[in-house]
This record gives structure tokens, C-alpha cells and sequence, in this order.
């Protein structure tokens, strides 16, 4: 991703130019100063982008309870209610059935991804932080996260560390580690969930979820064949 001049962000979402400035001062779009000019990263772009057209999101009730009807997960789908459990089954219906083609191009893979991002995106929230290159093997066995992301699993290999925490153990862990708040170039990614949500940790939807929020090409390729694997196991469950 590269960065765009103000004048080129307005004509991309279809505003002025003095709202482009607006949503600089706001921090709603990410841009730095050269010189005289702002430039505007065109990832935050891609993102406001993605929002203006991407269906409302899941509140994080509902997109666990997805999660948890994509692993077939009756005793916490039952604990929602019969109404709930119905809509959770329903909407991953919907989320899985474009997956469910024997193949997909580019578009339908960003596709895939857009809809992985606004559907499940308020299941956590996803925080960014740098930490010495030092720390990452201590930080990565800490006991106090509730999962890991193993992107390995995925074939995709990262030094990185990325995982899923309760809320009351956050700041202790940024002290501990002296993690720094960063809004790019992160090697810490955490996903605050509340105290007590049970986070999956082999369920291959929240792990899509994951991978599609990187963004990347190779990232996203591999989320939408995880949808793909899970449209292809539901067709066979349903025959």
C-alpha cells in the first residue's frame, strides 16, 4: 500500500477536499505532512472505504455465537436461546455460501475478506503495539493470554506475535513488556475480548477473521480458503 494526495483520497471516497482535511484533524484518516502536503495511506483509505459499503457489523454477542455455530458448538449456542442460535446458524449461511464455489479469483477473495472484516470485526478489539524484537519469545509464552494466533497453521510464517486477551490483563501486559501503542509496523497484535468470553482457539472462522484484518494479499487468500473448507464441510453435513 502507498499514500495518495489529498485531492486523489477526495476523488476515491467521492467528498471534498476540505473533508479529507477533516478527517485528518479528527484521526479518522491516517496521513503525515511533506513538506507543504499531506499524503494520505491509502490503507486507512481502503478501510474507510470498506465501512461506507460493507454491511453493519455483528455486535460481539452475535459474532461469537457465528464463530460458535461454525464449530458446531451447540452447548453455547443453546445458552443464547433458540432465536439467537437461529440467526447465528443464518448468518453464517450467508457468510459461507459465495465461499462455497470450487473456485475463486482475486475479486471474489477481496470480496470474502470484506465481508470476513465487517461481520466479525466487534469481536474483539484489535490493538497495535511495537515491542523489542527481544521480547517477542518471552511475550509469545506469557501465560496470561487466553489464545494464541497461530498463523503458522496457515502456512504463513511470522516472528510476530498475535493473540487473543482478557481485558483485565491488558495494561499489565503492556508494562510488563513495555509495549508502545503504534498505528503501523506493529509486531504485537491484541484482541481484547471481555473477561470470561471463550475465544475458540482452533476454530479455522475466527482464524480467517484474523488473517483477513492483515490485509495482505497472501493473508486474505488464505481466509477465503478457510471459508471455503468450512462452506464445503456444511454442504457435506447438509446432504
Amino acid at each position: 500500500m502507498g499514500s495518495l494526495s489529498v485531492a486523489q483520497a477526495a476523488e476515491r471516497l467521492g467528498v471534498s477536499v476540505p473533508r479529507i482535511h477533516q478527517r485528518i484533524a479528527d484521526g479518522s484518516l491516517a496521513a503525515e505532512r511533506i513538506g507543504s502536503q499531506w499524503v494520505v495511506d491509502e490503507r486507512s483509505l481502503l478501510r474507510i472505504q470498506e465501512r461506507s459499503k460493507a454491511g453493519r457489523p455483528l455486535s460481539a454477542r452475535s459474532a461469537w455465537a457465528v464463530i460458535a455455530a461454525s464449530e458446531g458448538d451447540r452447548d453455547r449456542l443453546r445458552a443464547r436461546g433458540p432465536a439467537a442460535s437461529a440467526r447465528a446458524r443464518m448468518q453464517l449461511t450467508r457468510l459461507l455460501e459465495p465461499a462455497g464455489e470450487p473456485s475463486v479469483g482475486e475479486e471474489a477473495v477481496r470480496e470474502l475478506a470484506v465481508s470476513l472484516r465487517s461481520m466479525l470485526r466487534n469481536r474483539a478489539e484489535r490493538r497495535l503495539f511495537r515491542a523489542a524484537p527481544a521480547d517477542l519469545a518471552d511475550l509469545r509464552s506469557d501465560e496470561r493470554w487466553a489464545a494464541l494466533v497461530d498463523f503458522a497453521a496457515s502456512g504463513i510464517a511470522s516472528g510476530d506475535v498475535e493473540a487473543y486477551v482478557a481485558e483485565s490483563d491488558v495494561d499489565r501486559l503492556v508494562k510488563d513488556y513495555l509495549l508502545v501503542d503504534v498505528d503501523r509496523e506493529a509486531n504485537v497484535v491484541l484482541h481484547v475480548i471481555p473477561d470470561g468470553q471463550y475465544p475458540f482457539p482452533n476454530s479455522r472462522l475466527r482464524l480467517a477473521a484474523d488473517l483477513a484484518e492483515h490485509r495482505g494479499p497472501r493473508e486474505e487468500a488464505r481466509a477465503a480458503q478457510l471459508l471455503h473448507e468450512l462452506a464445503l464441510e456444511r454442504k457435506a453435513e447438509e446432504r
